[in-house]
């Protein structure tokens, strides 16, 4: 006790040191320490003290209660309330101590504000006490203020003494609510947000042509004055941006209106609200985040609606709001647009928005330069908010139409599921309700098709084709979806003929549905098979003969009325150039597609406009050659020869005359044969003008072109061809050319007799024989007279391989049976006869082929040159039976074959015979038989040698053998 005794003392006399140096603040600090340890000395000393230090100490003590910023430094670790009793028991009736209590308790309950309501009414209009001024005054009115709104919430007294505080000193007032009343800054801020919205009743009038707002005063309170309340106690508050928002609408502010409403969405960030979010749990209006940017978005957007020009944006904030919070968007909207028609002008501008944005977007996608680009899709994402919106401004969540439409931007979006949700519960809907069935069928069959549920989008494109009366545009998507999956089943040409027949139809919502709804890694390998097809389709239309269509043909469709589709399902070149121009729009810029658009209008007759579009593309193509081709065939039919030869010359300078292929299997066979005339009859000219390697070359370009227009049959051409190839000293490639011609004409004496020579300059002697036997066997005068024109050593070369043949004939002739020794009898017959009429060197050794004789017992059988004869008796020879043509083919042969025959049988009569016709040939030739000694070939003398004529010579040792002549 005597301890407590000395501290309380050392405590009040320090401070009275501190308060005799000038220091109240520190010495208010020490007094109040000391009343917490004994109330009863604490007072005692501190009434002891002279007045001007009391006073002192009292003021401090009322700047710490009333919050003074430099007393509240001072203070620090102290307790507030126990400074207010301490006061209270120095200057029992002090204000400052007063109010202290008073907030005190109404942050501890309710229950006392009306009593503190009516102590602060009577502080505030007390006669007999001087009236309180400056801060205290106005603390002194905030506090009646709250005590009011605690004890009557829903009143509008509390909030106008607030507003009346405010307005006399605005920037005290703010700093008082904040520091004083903190804790219930929420609860007073809803309070005027409630009285806010029963202040602003925002009804749309039409007074002039832009939309307004009035404003009903239902109590004293001003709007006006409300929201400069709130945005002076809080300025970062959203909800306050938003009804000043509201406020300045209703006004017909709306430029003002809309930038508040900006003001309110940048103030909706996420960091701003988890800021405020701290505050108190029971914020201005318990409003979250996303609920007060929905509403501001739509506060904007009824803002910029009444301005007007400006749908971007009101479309745009619509969308966004629907899509942060629908529920509280909704509300505002219906509290926004509900007056004079307001609303459905709103619907009216989302929907023509909406319809706007997906041309847009159609305009993009068909102007893309890539296929596989998915360029624009961005440009849905504001269509698709747009029609979402409209289905939550409908009350039955959005009629069938805007489902359907909704669905199908999802689709292109990408959004496949959602978009198979919305179409699948549309396919499922009952049977009155009906409509767009076709488009939702189609609609499920590509969302399933993207879910790859392959089956089932077959399913629905079927019934869609199948449907009686189908949607145009459902059935061209709906054809294109089946061609799609036909495709990825390796049915091309079914592909083709429903892309043809879809393109037939509608070209541009095939070409959009190739973009849009097609996977993009699929879309190359699409065109490709319907240019592949396409160009199939082409060349099997009608016979080689058909060409271009008659004008009778081209107007036949059109007297079809409806019917005349039916044509192309089956590849005319209608429906292939409707297929031609879908490729076109698809690729822009591709030779390919508009090569094959100028071959099917070549066959439909339409050769100027083939024409003009084969030009245009010349002019900025890297591949010539296909369109040189073409303007040709088409300047031949036109029958500009200059031209075509022209446009021929410029095609053999490219060196690639293989893209003649295609374009002849479409075109028409007179053309054909005009290309394979005048092609021949060119290289002939250039051929008898000049024959150096670059003439025979070029003429060599226009054989090939003209064997190509022909389809290879051009005999002519193709001899003459194969002549420049031996002439250039392409000896393979000539007997190619050759052989082609006698694959077909087999006795075609001239490619015999050319393939021929070329065996010969390549020293080939079994196949240059086997084709100069072949050619004797049709034309042996016309080869013996080639065979003459032959030079020197090429001729003796082919007479010595005739010759052996010959040779090889006649021992195999003697070897087989009859009919055997027949064929091979005759072909040394013809042979010979041909080698007696080329030369006589030749005669010479036929005669001295020499002789063999049979030993077998009982017959004796001569083989002069080579032949056998039989032995008719012991003195007489004669040649096999039924060979009487031998001796009339070839009679010179068969004379020195009987003069053997009497050398050796001994008949004289015979003997004189043959050494007369021998004489006779020999004084032709100059060089022949020795008469007596046959078989011995010496220059003619005149005179027989020594040996005795009648004795013949012994035979040889290989006569006896049957081995083929030696040669």
């Amino acid at each position: 006790m005597a301890t407590n005794q000395h501290a309380i003392a050392g405590l009040c006399q320090e401070g009275d040191a501190l308060v005799a140096a000038g220091c109240a603040l520190k010495a208010a600090a020490c007094y109040t320490t000391a009343f917490k340890t004994h109330v009863a000395s604490t007072v005692a000393h501190m009434r002891s003290l002279d007045a001007s230090n009391f006073v002192k100490v009292v003021s401090a003590l009322e700047g710490w209660l009333d919050g003074e910023e430099d007393v509240q430094r001072s203070m620090d670790g102290l307790n507030k309330g126990l400074a207010a009793v301490f006061l209270s028991m120095l200057c029992p009736n002090n204000l400052s101590a007063s109010l202290f209590k008073m907030e005190s308790i109404l942050q501890r309950a309710d229950h006392s504000s009306e009593e503190i309501f009516a102590r602060c009414s009577a502080l505030l209009n007390s006669k007999g006490q001087p009236n309180p001024t400056g801060s205290r005054r106005l603390i002194l009115e905030l506090t009646r203020a709250l005590a009011g709104l605690l004890s009557e919430p829903e009143s509008p007294r509390a909030l106008q003494l607030y507003l009346k505080a405010f307005q006399k000193h605005r920037s005290e007032c703010v700093r008082l609510l904040r520091s004083r009343q903190a804790h219930h800054l929420p609860k007073i801020l809803k309070a005027f947000s409630e009285q806010m919205h029963n202040c602003l009743d925002l009804s749309g009038s039409t007074q002039t042509e832009h939309k307004t707002f009035d404003i009903v005063n239902k109590s004293s309170l001003q709007a006006s004055e409300i929201l400069e309340f709130l945005e002076a106690v809080s300025p970062d508050d959203p909800n306050v941006r938003k009804w000043q928002g509201e406020f300045l609408l209703s006004l017909g502010k709306f430029e003002e209106g809309a930038e508040a409403f900006s003001h309110a969405l940048e103030l909706c960030g996420p960091q701003r609200d988890k800021k405020e979010g701290n505050m108190d749990e029971s914020a201005t209006c318990k409003v979250k985040p996303a609920e007060n940017k929905a509403s501001a978005l739509v506060g904007r957007a009824a803002a910029n609606f009444s301005i007007g020009g400006r749908a971007n944006e009101v479309c745009r904030d619509l969308g966004e709001a629907f899509a942060i919070h629908p529920a509280t968007a909704r509300q505002q909207f219906q509290r926004l647009f509900s007056n004079n028609g307001t609303g459905t002008a709103a619907r009216v501008l989302l929907r023509q928005q909406a319809e706007r944005g997906l041309s847009g977007y159609r305009e993009t996608v068909l102007a893309r330069p890539d296929l596989r680009s998915t360029e624009g899709v961005e440009l849905l994402d504001p269509v698709i908010a747009q029609l979402r919106t409209l289905c939550h401004l409908e009350p039955d969540g959005g009629g069938r139409e805007l489902r359907v439409r909704l669905a199908d931007c999802l689709l292109l979006r990408g959004e496949v599921r959602e978009a198979l949700s919305i179409s699948s519960q549309l396919a499922a809907a009952g049977p009155t309700q009906q409509s767009y069935q076709n488009t939702v069928q189609v609609l499920c069959g590509y969302a399933r098709l993207l879910s790859n549920d392959h089956q089932g989008a077959l399913e629905d494109f079927q019934a869609v084709i199948e449907h009686r009366a189908p949607h145009p545009s459902s059935c061209v998507r709906a054809l294109c979806g089946r061609g799609l999956l036909r495709m990825m089943a390796g049915s091309h040409y079914l592909t083709a003929l429903d892309y043809l027949t879809a393109s037939g139809l509608q070209p541009q919502e095939t070409a959009f549905t190739v973009r849009c709804l097609i996977p993009w890694n699929s879309r190359g390998l699409l065109c490709t098979v319907l240019l592949e097809q396409g160009r199939v389709m082409l060349e099997s239309v009608g016979d080689k003969g058909s060409g271009p269509l008659s004008q009778q043909e081209q107007e036949a469709p059109s007297a079809h009325g409806k019917d005349s589709l039916a044509p192309s399902k089956n590849g005319c070149p209608g429906g292939v150039h409707a297929l031609a121009g879908l490729l076109m729009e698809l690729q822009p810029g591709t030779d390919a597609p508009q090569i094959l658009t100028a071959d099917a209008l070549y066959q439909l007759g339409r050769v100027e406009e083939a024409y003009r579009l084969l030009l245009s593309i010349e002019q900025h193509t890297t591949t010539r050659s296909p369109i040189l081709a073409r303007l040709a065939l088409l300047q031949l039919h036109r029958g500009f020869l200059y031209d075509a030869n022209q446009l021929l010359k410029k095609l053999i300078q490219c060196g690639d005359t293989s893209c003649l292929r295609p374009l002849l299997a479409v075109a028409a066979q007179k053309d054909c044969v005009l290309m394979e005339k005048h092609c021949y009859t060119a290289s002939k000219r250039i051929l008898s003008a000049q024959r150096d390697e670059g003439a025979i070359r070029e003429a060599v370009a226009y054989l090939s072109i003209a064997i190509m227009a022909s389809g290879g049959e051009a005999t002519d051409s193709l001899l003459e061809r194969a002549k420049c190839y031996a002439l250039l000293g392409q000896r393979k490639t000539a007997i190619f050319d050759f052989s082609a011609i006698l694959k077909d004409h087999p006795e075609h004496v001239p490619a015999l007799w050319g393939r021929a020579l070329t065996y010969l300059t390549l020293n080939q002697q079994k196949e240059c024989t086997q084709d100069i036997l072949a050619a004797l066997r049709v034309d042996p005068e016309a080869v013996t007279q080639d065979i003459l024109s032959v030079r020197d050593r090429g001729r003796k070369l082919m007479c010595e391989w005739l010759l052996q043949c010959c040779r090889e004939s006649l021992c195999q002739a003697v070897a087989a049976d009859k009919v055997a020794g027949e064929e091979h009898l005759q072909e040394a017959c013809s042979v010979g006869a041909a080698l007696l009429k080329i030369d006589v060197t030749c005669r010479v050794q036929l005669f001295t082929c020499g002789r063999c004789l049979d030993r077998s017992p009982g017959r004796a059988v001569l083989r002069p040159g080579g032949v056998w004869w039989r032995r008719v008796s012991r003195t007489s020879w004669a040649p096999p039976r039924g060979w009487p043509w031998l001796l009339r083919e070839s009679p010179q042969f068969w004379t020195s074959c009987f003069f053997l025959s009497a050398l050796h049988t001994g008949n004289v009569s015979h003997k004189r015979r043959a050494r007369k016709r021998v004489g006779r040939l020999s004084r032709a030739s100059g060089r022949v038989l020795c008469r007596c000694c046959p078989w011995q070939c010496t220059p003619w003398t005149g005179r027989s040698c020594s040996t005795s004529a009648s004795v013949p010579p012994a035979s040889p040792a290989w006569a006896s053998t049957r081995e083929p002549w030696p040669t």
